[in-house]
């Protein structure tokens, strides 16, 4: 089974975490995402939430 993409068409990479606020993948997973094992990208997928979390902190404690 193929881990499918976390994409959601919304490409914005916030300057400061360099993450993307639509996914929340770096820009080398991005751009590595099809070279990746499926284990490899289930660790992608399994670090989302965390990035979240954070850069929704990130940019509160900016406000």
């Amino acid at each position: 089974m193929t881990v499918a993409s976390p994409c959601i068409n919304v490409c914005r990479i916030d300057p400061v975490a360099n993450l993307c606020s639509g996914c929340y993948r770096s820009l080398d997973e991005i751009a590595r995402w099809r070279d990746l094992s499926d284990g490899q990208r289930a660790r992608v997928l399994q670090a989302l939430p965390m990035r979240k979390r954070a850069l929704a902190q990130a940019q509160q404690a900016q406000q």
